[in-house]
């Protein structure tokens, strides 16, 4: 039986069938996007809260703030939201670059996989994040200026030229803050 499933494995993969790794549910959505992009590891995520609408607003926003920070990557979505498939391009940075997040997740939620991915960028990343920079679901802005940038230090990031600036601050449920990563 073993033996059998090896080569359907080998004959399916010979008949171009779609080599990306299979994830399914919601859990886990940044992190899984952030993990494919570093490891040019194509995925295609299904079951995304089927029957409950699919993709949140937030989860749509990082797809567009992915797609603003990398290249020659393909971001498929299916009508309901419930299936995602994502082939990672390059991480080419920025300057200048803006997105707005929203008012459904708080800014810390896109700094996170921004700061992991702007460390391998091809250009450095600039980009200016509005939304609610303090919120009780994420890390607040002021957490990952006063905490995390320093931390990574530790890990032999150099400072130098890595700087959160909070241009003004924005709560739930209107947002209107403005942050410079």
């Amino acid at each position: 039986e073993r033996a059998a499933n090896r080569l359907r494995r080998r004959r399916q993969a010979r008949m171009g069938r779609d080599k990306s790794r299979r994830l399914s549910g919601s859990r886990d959505f940044r992190q899984r996007l952030v993990l494919a992009t570093l490891t040019s590891t194509p995925i295609t995520i299904r079951d995304i809260r089927a029957g409950e609408g699919g993709l949140c607003p937030h989860e749509m926003s990082l797809l567009r703030l992915l797609d603003k920070v990398s290249d020659q990557h393909v971001i498929d979505v299916n009508d309901t939201g419930t299936k995602v498939g994502y082939k990672p391009g390059v991480i080419v940075g920025g300057k200048g670059l803006e997105h707005d997040c929203g008012v459904h997740r708080g800014i810390g939620y896109f700094i996170e996989p921004l700061l992991l991915l702007g460390l391998f960028a091809r250009s450095p990343l600039s980009v200016r994040l509005k939304g609610i920079t303090n919120d009780t679901k994420d890390l607040s802005v002021d957490t990952f200026r006063m905490v995390t940038l320093h931390m990574l230090k530790h890990f032999g990031v150099p400072l130098e030229g890595l700087e959160l600036k909070i241009e003004s601050r924005g709560s739930p449920p209107r947002g209107g803050g403005e942050v410079l990563l």
